[in-house]
């Protein structure tokens, strides 16, 4: 394929027979031009196919145009939500947004923050779980960052997340279920954070209503299927996950041992975005508020790069539990 040449501001300017400050604030839409201008230097851009160069307007304008966003994965349900969210809210406001993986270790999320970083970025949102301190506290030391989706109180980066509560309810709605012996789903602290978190608020509330609790490795963990089999044969029946792709795997692995769900055991998930939140699916898991989440991240990002935003924010949004059809009493009633 022929690659066509690349059009500068210069060449629209002598198509439209105007100057190339007049093509620049007519491009940029500003009032001081006419509508007709703008109209005729628009059209004879699309023509010759101009793309306006970011860098450039970035090094020209005084104020922020581009920030960038770390996912744990875009491929991931929750993430790949958080990431549409977040670029809509940019796109509205004018703003470009850059958008790389993490990945789930410390040296991989170095390397792309460093490429966000080298990009000039005004500020970068990271959303992962799988986040290391290190790594946030790196971007943190140069430009604003903002946590999506990851509790913090630390006072160098600002934070939105669900709160602490729709854990504890999620955990309750369980109980309230009948269920005394619950199975929990178990990462590695190191690994994440949130889902370390998640699986204390479970454990810490099911055994203060005195329900027993048993852990198990998390689903890809080493040890996964003989940890719930072993739950299972020790009187489990409920198994909670700490998201919704777990939350299916486990179904899954049930499905092919035989054991129906929810009538042998029921299983919850955590996060209720993307395909999961299907009925077809009927999990019975806690919906988190995506779009409310990625408006405020964007929103305190704004603040910071206005600067109105002086002291650390901290937000917590409450998430809806979903019943779904995954979660009935031990009995089936």
């Amino acid at each position: 394929m022929n690659h066509r040449a690349r059009v500068g501001l210069t060449d629209v300017a002598d198509a439209a027979g105007v100057s190339k400050s007049t093509a620049s604030r007519a491009l940029r839409g500003e009032s001081r031009v006419s509508a007709e201008t703008i109209e005729h230097v628009l059209a004879t851009a699309a023509r010759l196919g101009y793309v306006r160069d970011r860098r450039a307007a970035e090094l020209a304008s005084s104020a922020p145009t581009t920030v960038g966003l770390l996912l744990r994965g875009a491929e991931r349900s929750f993430y790949g939500e958080i990431a549409a969210r977040v670029q809509a809210v940019t796109d509205a406001r004018g703003i470009d947004l850059l958008i790389v993986n993490g990945g789930d270790d410390h040296a991989m999320q170095m390397r792309a923050l460093d490429n966000l970083l080298g990009h000039r970025v005004a500020g970068i949102m990271i959303a992962s779980g799988r986040a290391s301190l290190a790594a946030a506290e790196h971007a943190a030391s140069f430009v604003p960052t903002v946590l999506v989706g990851l509790p913090s109180e630390d006072d160098a980066f600002d934070s939105v997340s669900i709160d602490a509560a729709s854990e504890i309810e999620m955990a309750s709605q369980v109980f309230q279920a009948g269920h005394r012996r619950v199975a929990l789903t178990a990462g590695h602290s190191a690994a994440s954070i949130v889902l370390q978190r998640r699986t204390d608020l479970y454990r810490e509330t099911l055994e203060s209503l005195g329900a027993t609790v048993t852990m198990i490795p998390g689903v890809g963990i080493d040890g996964f299927a003989e940890g719930l089999r072993s739950a299972l044969d020790d009187g489990a029946t409920a198994i909670m996950a700490g998201d919704d792709p777990s939350a299916v795997a486990i179904l899954e692995t049930l499905a092919t041992w035989g054991i129906p769900a929810p009538q042998k055991v029921s299983v919850t998930g955590f996060d209720g975005v993307g395909v999961y939140r299907s009925p077809l699916f009927g999990l019975a898991t806690m919906r988190q508020p995506v779009e409310e989440m990625a408006v405020a991240a964007t929103d305190i990002m704004m603040r910071r790069l206005d600067g109105t935003q002086s002291t650390p924010a901290h937000e917590t949004f409450r998430g809806e539990f979903i019943a779904g059809t995954t979660l009935t009493s031990p009995s089936g009633d």
